[in-house]
């Protein structure tokens, strides 16, 4: 239920009609959609600052960014609202005191990345996380660092290996190294993938793309460009059967209309398209003479320009190289569980865990142990997250194991920001989390109103962009 009223350190920032509810509804859990420029932040802020004014402590609300650049930002905005708020001379005694002691404390409070909670959480119970707490957190960099010097040590190890060699020779090392490396990034979650004897791991592949052969076709025949080239060719007939591009016409008519269920069947009537000849044509065979042979040439030629960028993907199939590359998986998997390994040994030299072996172990530690997870859920009293359309399963997971189901989570994000699997970041969690809220009585927001962008601008680029991003989800895909 949201509040009335505004605390008025909270007024001070003065949020539109449109934020006021996303600072001020409690006791349920609130996904928010917001836009660029949109004033995201400072509806967050002024979210944090409402729940400090209700008297939770410092260190109950958690504030999770997505870089330490934002954590910065947000905490300095922050300590700035407060210190123009003890500008004031009305102040009562008692709150000038509470206020300043938030403002001298605001060093402690829990503002910052995913990783940072992370490394707090295993930190206060090393024990039972299975971790020295002095471990120092392997940044981004020094982690690519470790993990190419893992990859060089793999390769010199597989060049030896007699079952091995043949990945040089189906990927060449160029490529084999960029897949060792897109693997190791995601080493919690690619073993599912090598489970699979090659016969299953064909047969998947060969699923996924006739299930994305037949999406792109429904896309191509959906199109409005495409149907109005139809509807121009069905409205429109010779009067000589045997003029040149009558003849055409009804080739593409048949080819159209032939369409079955089947992919194949599909393909072949629609592989006649690419033998459409424009040459060609009398105006005297056409009851509206030239202007009429003009509107089928040119829907033909619709239809044959449509049907070209496809034409590749629609003709993929599975080969021999594919066959070979399903049959040396277990090859490739030894290559990367030594990587893995190697990278295991540099991060065990140097007491460091990585971004993923936080997550993990945070969230392992929560899951596994009841005392410590209760511990935090009582102390955590307030969960907000910013850019939560970047975040990935772990930090979800994490994020819910706090939650605890209590109504804390407040979540801010916008699918079409997303910066699709960069750190493993995966749109669907966003849609999945709001849908989610929706569904056990939680608030859907929405932000809208731009204040960097003028609306002619805006309607201009979502026309532009409609086709690229689409009005609803798109399974197969989610970055759009």
């Amino acid at each position: 239920m949201a509040s009335s009223s505004l605390h008025p350190i909270v007024a001070q920032m003065h949020p539109s009609p449109e934020q006021k509810p996303a600072v001020t509804e409690r006791g349920r859990d609130v996904a928010v959609t917001a836009g660029a420029g949109t004033g995201k932040t400072r509806t967050l802020v002024a979210r944090y600052l409402s729940l400090l004014a209700e008297g939770l402590p410092l260190r109950s609300v958690v504030a999770i960014t997505f870089t330490k650049k934002a954590a910065r930002e947000m905490r300095n905005r922050v300590r700035e609202e407060v210190r123009r708020y003890l500008e004031r001379t009305d102040l009562a005694a008692q709150e000038r005191g509470r206020w300043q002691g938030l403002y001298t404390a605001l060093d402690a409070a829990r503002i910052g990345t995913i990783h940072s909670l992370c490394g707090e959480i295993l930190r206060w119970h090393p024990a039972e996380a299975g971790v020295d707490p002095r471990f120092e957190v392997l940044e981004e960099g020094h982690a690519g660092i470790l993990r190419q010097r893992s990859i060089d040590e793999a390769l010199a190890w597989a060049a030896d290996d007699e079952e091995s060699v043949i990945l040089f020779s189906l990927l060449g090392e160029w490529d084999l190294r960029r897949t060792l490396d897109s693997l190791t990034r995601q080493r919690l979650d690619v073993e599912d993938a090598f489970a699979a004897p090659p016969e299953d791991l064909l047969a998947h592949w060969e699923r996924a793309l006739q299930a994305r052969q037949h999406q792109a076709l429904d896309g191509l025949v959906g199109q409005a460009q495409w149907q109005e080239a139809v509807a121009v060719l069905k409205r429109n007939a010779a009067s000589d059967s045997d003029d040149k591009i009558e003849m055409q016409r009804q080739t593409a008519l048949a080819a159209i209309g032939q369409s079955g269920d089947s992919l194949a069947d599909r393909l072949a009537a629609l592989r006649q398209l690419a033998e459409i000849k424009l040459g060609g044509g009398r105006q005297g065979a056409w009851p509206d003479g030239k202007a009429q042979l003009v509107d089928v040439k040119d829907a033909l030629r619709s239809l044959v320009s449509l049907w070209k960028p496809e034409r590749e993907l629609l003709e993929l199939s599975l080969n021999e190289m594919d066959e070979q590359l399903a049959r040396a998986l277990p090859a490739l998997r030894e290559m990367l569980s030594v990587a893995c390994q190697r990278y295991e040994e540099g991060k065990e030299q140097r007491n460091a865990l990585d971004f993923d072996d936080l997550e993990q172990g945070a969230v392992a530690l929560l899951r596994e142990h009841d005392g410590v997870r209760e511990r935090w859920q009582q102390e955590v009293r307030a969960i907000l997250v910013d850019e939560f359309q970047d975040t990935n399963g772990r930090q979800r997971d994490l994020v819910q194991l706090l939650n605890s189901d209590e109504g804390k989570l407040f979540v801010v994000g916008d699918a079409k920001q997303s910066i699709y699997r960069f750190r493993g970041a995966d749109v669907t969690v966003f849609r999945a989390v709001r849908e989610r809220v929706q569904e056990t009585g939680g608030a859907t927001l929405q932000l809208q109103k731009s204040y960097r962008a003028h609306r002619e601008l805006v309607e201009g680029l979502n026309v532009l962009l409609r086709r690229v991003l689409g009005d609803e989800p798109d399974p197969s895909r989610p970055w759009a």
